[in-house]
């Protein structure tokens, strides 16, 4: 197989647990009984789906045996004929080929007005257990604490709710369903023709264990080579959505021919596999051929001879032989089903898991979110921390701190030193490993955490907007906010002129991430998302970093005019946005080595020294 060229990610847990929910295994059938919060409201609705099924099921043997029938009465014509006690209870006369068709009329029309029925009323049953899933699936996804996405892909979640929930649907809407009728068919179909003739059932039977073995061998090597296959072309497209996900840097280094390269090389390997598939599925669907036929021939010599030798009515044998294709088909047909059943079971199991997974206490309630008010007094208490998914690096290392309600502070350090860490455990994105932070002398695990939240504002170093308009991504600091707020906000951030600059004004549409505008108008909205919060406590993380100086001269009026009043933690690497902070702490190898204003610190000649004479602090 290719090698795309750069290093692949390991498999996080839950892709593992995803891969190995979608393998066979018997402990899946337990997965059906995680549905019966969604199942239960609907029990009595899949009851008498079943029993439409099973109804469906005996008349399409009954179809097939007046068919047979049909036949047999054709090639001997209109006469006397002995008709088998089974048929008597319908009052049909069976030797008219009239009342014959007459009755296989009546019998489809019932057939298609149950499946008409059952079709009906499956999906809408389905339709609504599929709605009730995707909302607690996207629900639980939203639900989950920060710790959780650091170590999940956004394709495998975003497959939960979509390909998963797909894989279900399609198990109680047609495959469960097709599964019985098919059960049915294959049993019912197996006692008819043992009535019919003993002798030739034991010889169509008695070829199933070859099909079986064969489809079992042939299967096994063919589902391998499609999985190799399938990862391949998963392969391709992971190069295809780098290349344009990077497309400014393939562009830029001038590397199309590496990428074309790449993805030719990939695309080969996927032709390679597909036609080794197909010369091998040739070879299974020619053996399964040549064998079924062979089968039917030898079954139609015996009944030939057995019609010849008086052993067997013409009707019966003709009903024998469209019996005989009806099981077939049924048995060919059961595995796909049962393969199908399988993968909706594994996908169910996934997606319970998900669903299992601890969840952050989220509240929606509008009238619970409106009594917190915070003072701001925040504490760090020799704070330790280190990521989930990285136990071996301590990224804080006992770190303390005191915010006086309405105070600034300013956090700078070099890159990796725990300024964005702080503002994340601020957050309540990570709780810490050791100590404790304090909000109002209180411990911040005790607030309602949805409350809290709503009375903090944070504006990131990377801004990625919603692809909707301008409008609705600064309103979603403030989703009920009127127009004019929205307007207001904008104007403090300064970003009022460039949005009225544009023909739609506040309803341009940002784009994906918002790729339609730039980093510094992206980030003007994100302060201005802010602004209309009103929060109590604000954290800002290189808020100004993508701005040129005039507009940043603009901005940080505005941020000023913000930080009134409001405790503020800063992160910066400009001179300009340092300076109006009341104290500064300089943060190095996670523990905070110096502490004061600018100019105190600037006299000390310490680290903060060090980095404004490094230029590590932007003079601008």
């Amino acid at each position: 197989m290719a090698k795309s060229g750069r290093q692949e990610l390991p498999k996080t847990g839950a892709e593992k647990g995803n891969d190995e929910a979608r393998k066979f295994s018997w402990k899946n059938w337990g997965a059906l009984g995680k549905m019966g919060s969604y199942l239960r409201p609907h029990a009595w609705g899949y009851a008498l789906g079943i029993l439409i099924i099973s109804a469906s099921g005996i008349l399409t043997l009954l179809v097939t045996r007046l068919w047979g029938q049909l036949g047999g009465v054709g090639t001997m014509g209109d006469g006397p004929a002995q008709v088998e006690s089974p048929m008597q209870a319908l009052n049909i006369d069976m030797t008219n080929l009239t009342s014959i068709g007459w009755t296989i009329l009546i019998v489809l029309f019932v057939q298609a007005t149950l499946s008409f029925a059952r079709v009906v009323l499956f999906a809408r049953m389905t339709e609504d257990m599929m709605r009730d899933m995707r909302s607690d699936a996207f629900e639980a996804i939203v639900r989950m604490p920060m710790r959780f996405f650091d170590t999940r892909r956004v394709g495998d979640l975003n497959s939960r709710v979509s390909a998963d929930i797909t894989a279900i649907q399609d198990i109680f809407t047609t495959t469960m369903a097709e599964l019985l009728r098919q059960v049915i068919i294959i049993i019912g179909g197996i006692l008819a023709l043992l009535y019919f003739s003993v002798t030739l059932t034991l010889l169509m039977l008695a070829t199933l264990p070859v099909m079986i073995i064969a489809a079992i061998l042939f299967g096994r090597f063919i589902r391998k080579l499609s999985k190799r296959t399938q990862d391949q072309v998963a392969e391709s497209n992971t190069i295809v959505q780098e290349t344009l996900t990077g497309i400014i840097s393939v562009k830029s280094f001038a590397n199309e021919a590496l990428e074309l390269v790449r993805y030719g090389t990939s695309i080969r390997d996927i032709r390679t596999l597909a036609l080794k598939g197909a010369i091998w599925r040739g070879a299974f669907a020619s053996f399964i051929i040549l064998f079924i036929f062979g089968a039917i021939t030898l079954v139609i010599f015996k009944g030939a001879d057995l019609m010849a030798s008086g052993g067997l009515e013409s009707e019966h044998f003709f009903t024998f032989l469209l019996m005989t294709g009806l099981v077939a088909g049924s048995i060919g047909g059961i595995a796909a089903q049962f393969s199908a059943l399988q993968k909706g079971l594994g996908a169910i199991e996934s997606l319970m898991e998900l669903m299992d997974e601890p969840q952050e206490p989220v509240d929606t309630r509008s009238e619970s979110l409106t009594k917190l008010k915070l003072a701001g007094r925040v504490q760090f208490k020799n704070v330790h921390f280190h990521y989930p998914n990285r136990e071996d690096i301590n990224v804080l290392k006992g770190i303390d701190l005191d915010i006086a309600p309405g105070e600034r502070i300013a956090l700078v350090g070099p890159s990796g030193a725990g300024k964005s860490t702080m503002a994340s455990l601020l957050l309540r994105f990570h709780d810490p490993v050791s100590g404790d932070i304090l909000i109002d002398g209180q411990s911040l695990a005790s607030f309602p955490l949805t409350a809290y939240r709503k009375r903090v504002a944070f504006v990131p170093q990377e801004v990625i907007l919603f692809g909707g308009d301008i409008r609705s991504n600064i309103a979603y600091g403030k989703p009920d906010a009127t127009e004019n707020e929205i307007m207001d906000a904008a104007e403090k951030a300064n970003a009022k002129e460039f949005i009225d600059s544009f023909p739609e004004g506040f309803d341009t549409l940002v784009g994906e991430r918002g790729v339609q505008l730039s980093g510094g108008q992206r980030q003007r909205i994100a302060i201005a998302r802010a602004i209309l919060r009103n929060p109590d406590i604000l954290i800002l993380d290189e808020a100004t970093s993508a701005l040129d100086s005039t507009s940043e001269l603009e901005v940080q009026k505005a941020l000023d005019v913000l930080m009134q009043g409001r405790s503020s933690l800063i992160i910066a690497h400009r001179l300009s946005t340092i300076r109006s902070a009341d104290r500064i702490a300089v943060i190095a190898d996670g523990t905070i080595q110096e502490w004061g204003n600018h100019e105190d610190l600037m006299a000390a000649q310490g680290p903060y020294f060090r980095l404004v004479e490094n230029q590590e602090i932007g003079l601008a």
